[in-house]
């Protein structure tokens, strides 16, 4: 049988090894895969390649010894992506949804350690300061719990550790110092670099499975940014007059909370997505054939 390039199937070295049952019958999906000369053919209403008037010219054609090689190439790469997965899914299923969880208690010491707060219920910033370390901590194990996927949950580790201990340290600062100032900007720039490279870490881990949720977590952390930024606007507006600070005072909060629900929700996704994954059946890849 000829196949639409014209080789002849019977005299194929690769046809057992890839197990191809011919593109003819296969309608041009040679080895259960597409087959850019079948879709040629097709597009320009040609049964086979001979009766077009381009073949003599024709690249695909002057390629095609070399098309059963590629496949095995794609069901190799395939198959060690799959694997990769396998590997790292339960991690990344068991660590994420943990983190998802540890999201609730972080924003409710955030919440206790808020000034009205803390002015109205003085035992309140206490609880909620030792509440937001042991999340700190916390969350600093989860992300080390997944260096064996990316490297980069090691730096986002590290750069938290860095930020809960210097949160600590500016604790015992009394108010009025320079110390507090000359602190506390470096502990924020750490603090946003930990997040741009946690956000792209998962972004990373999770884009085999999900690319729109990759490209989700990219995103996050240009709101998280632009809340930065709204927060930096907000201190100067406050030189600007009560008007103009509340407008952007409630730009910065809502940007805030906007990134805190987006990141528990991206969380949870996440988790799902590795926490459901099965491997897919893959053909068996064979050695090349002595052709």
């Amino acid at each position: 049988m000829e196949s639409i390039c014209g080789k002849s199937c019977e005299s194929c070295g690769w046809k057992d090894q890839l197990n191809c049952a011919g593109c003819q019958e296969d309608m041009g999906r040679p080895f259960s895969g597409p087959c850019g000369i079948a879709a040629c053919c097709r597009e320009k209403g040609h049964e086979r390649c001979e009766t077009c008037t381009y073949v003599s010219g024709c690249p695909r054609q002057a390629q095609r010894d070399g098309v059963p090689r590629q496949e095995l190439q794609r069901r190799d790469s395939e198959a060690a992506k799959y694997r990769r997965l396998a590997e790292i899914a339960p991690l990344m299923g068991k660590w994420t949804w943990l983190m998802f969880w540890l999201v609730v208690p972080s924003n409710l010491a955030a919440l206790l350690t808020v000034d009205l707060v803390a002015q109205a219920f003085p035992a309140a910033e206490a609880a909620g300061t030792v509440l937001r370390f042991l999340c700190g901590l916390a969350y600093v194990l989860f992300l080390w719990k997944l260096t064996p996927v990316l490297r980069g949950y090691r730096t986002a580790a590290l750069c938290l550790l860095v930020v809960t201990l210097m949160d600590l340290f500016l604790l015992v600062i009394p108010e009025g110092s320079g110390l507090l100032f000359l602190l506390g900007v470096p502990s924020l720039i750490v603090s946003f670099y930990g997040d741009y490279v946690e956000f792209h870490t998962h972004a990373q881990a999770v884009e085999p499975l999900d690319m729109e949720l990759a490209a989700n977590w990219r995103k996050l952390w240009k709101f998280l940014l632009f809340s930065m930024g709204a927060l930096l606007l907000f201190f100067l507006s406050l030189f600007m007059g009560p008007f103009i600070a509340v407008i952007v005072g409630l730009a910065a909060l809502v940007l805030a909370i906007y990134c805190a629900v987006m990141r528990m929700v991206y969380l949870w996704r996440t988790a799902k997505r590795f926490r459901e994954w099965t491997p897919p059946a893959l053909p068996e890849s064979s050695p090349s054939p002595d052709l």
